[in-house]
């Protein structure tokens, strides 16, 4: 792993550091409440809306989507010139307003203009959290962290979709969306009280700063391949759970609610896993996880192999997502963080827009099933060559260290 060079320590935090680790807490999980929030009423928001209701809901979704990655390609450069402070207010308030645009605005065109905003915010909110994980916590530190954060974006999701349901049969879809408000006006007060104006490390005066794209582009081009595979878990999934004659959409919630527990779990203990199996190990893991899960899924029919299945998705997706960002801050220095931390935002999403586009029409050359098995064996062949990685790395450390020895006895 190309590691950057170690950071000069200065602390972000305006008050009480249990402040300000709720504060950061905030940025995995703005993204998927985007989406979440309201998707039980997104029927009843169809019904609503007229004649084009349906494609005004469905496109609600894809504009957060493009928010999103558009926000991430940008949000690294907007924390470098506005401060972690200003990015993070900034943010929550347009994430609470265009939130709130859903409980009074009924011109589709305005309402998507909001859906869009709530993207672009969440991605910066995203961008600005992580990176103060990174400023503020050090080694194990920071990977326990990051898995805190993790496995709150899965609670965060969770709660989202049950919260969301309950407040649409109340009263109605729009209310729904005062979620938006709600998070945005206490993340906004978190931040006043704990954090500073701190921007991203700038190179000295004709101090030239590494370039980081051209080098990290293999791990983002992994990033989107990753998360085409992992959205796997919420297209395909379902489709293959109703050709194994699992036809109950409540039976297949509770399935693939699995996914979102085991995911919350192994979250919580990516930093011991971490120290216990270094990153490298727990990359190798995480494949070897999400291999196995997808050839079972393929190869049985029954309930109980699905729910193991969607528990060692769960796993994977536990491990991967606290994986990326912790080995992309040990990658990156203090000047180029910030941007390569929004950049990865947007290669994730990327690849949960591409999985219908790659995944749907070779379902329909190869079958369903064929394809989770040949996506099962590209994941174990990548798992392979993880471990062997690891293996040579060690192998090389342990060469080095034997000759030290030797040398400091001649």
């Amino acid at each position: 792993m190309n590691t950057a060079t170690v950071d000069t320590f200065r602390s972000i935090a305006k008050g009480h550091p249990a402040l300000l680790f709720a504060t950061l807490m905030l940025g995995l999980m703005a993204p998927p409440l985007v989406f979440t929030a309201f998707a039980p009423a997104l029927p009843q928001m169809a019904r609503d809306l007229g004649q084009h209701g349906e494609f005004v809901a469905q496109m609600s979704m894809a504009l957060a989507s493009l928010g999103v990655m558009l926000g991430s390609l940008l949000s690294g450069w907007i924390l470098e010139k506005t401060g972690a402070r200003a990015t993070m207010l900034t943010g929550l308030l347009a994430y609470g307003a265009a939130g709130a645009g859903g409980l009074v605005l009924r011109d589709a065109t305005l309402l998507l203009a909001t859906r869009f905003v709530i993207g672009f915010a969440a991605a910066c909110i995203l961008t600005t959290c992580v990176w103060g994980i990174s400023a503020e916590y050090r080694a194990e530190r920071r990977a326990r962290v990051l898995g805190i954060a993790t496995a709150l974006s899965q609670v965060a999701s969770f709660s989202g979709i049950v919260v969301g349901g309950y407040l649409a049969q109340r009263g109605g879809w729009p209310l729904s969306f005062v979620t938006y408000p709600v998070f945005g006006a206490a993340g906004f007060l978190l931040t006043i009280g704990s954090l500073r104006q701190v921007r991203p490390e700038a190179a000295a005066p004709g101090q030239r700063t590494p370039p980081f794209f051209k080098r990290l582009l293999p791990f983002y081009l992994l990033t989107v391949f990753l998360f085409t595979v992992i959205f796997m878990a919420y297209t395909q999934f379902v489709f293959l759970l109703d050709e194994n004659g699992i036809k109950s959409p409540q039976t297949r919630s509770l399935i693939m609610g699995n996914i979102m527990v085991l995911a919350t779990l192994t979250s919580f203990g990516y930093g011991p896993v971490q120290r216990w199996l270094k990153v490298r190990g727990t990359f190798a893991l995480a494949l070897f996880s999400m291999a196995f899960a997808l050839a079972a899924i393929g190869w049985a029919t029954s309930a109980a192999v699905a729910v193991l299945g969607a528990g060692l998705i769960g796993i994977h997706i536990g491990l991967l997502q606290p994986y990326l960002y912790h080995a992309l801050t040990e990658r990156t220095d203090p000047f180029t963080r910030s941007r390569a931390i929004g950049l990865l935002g947007a290669f994730t999403y990327l690849g949960g827009f591409l999985n219908p586009v790659v995944f749907a029409p070779l379902g329909r050359m190869i079958g369903l099933r064929n394809v989770f098995f040949l996506v099962a064996l590209v994941m174990a062949i990548l798992a392979l060559a993880a471990v062997a990685t690891l293996l040579r790395s060690r192998n090389a450390l342990g060469a080095g260290r034997q000759e030290r020895a030797v040398d400091s006895t001649m």
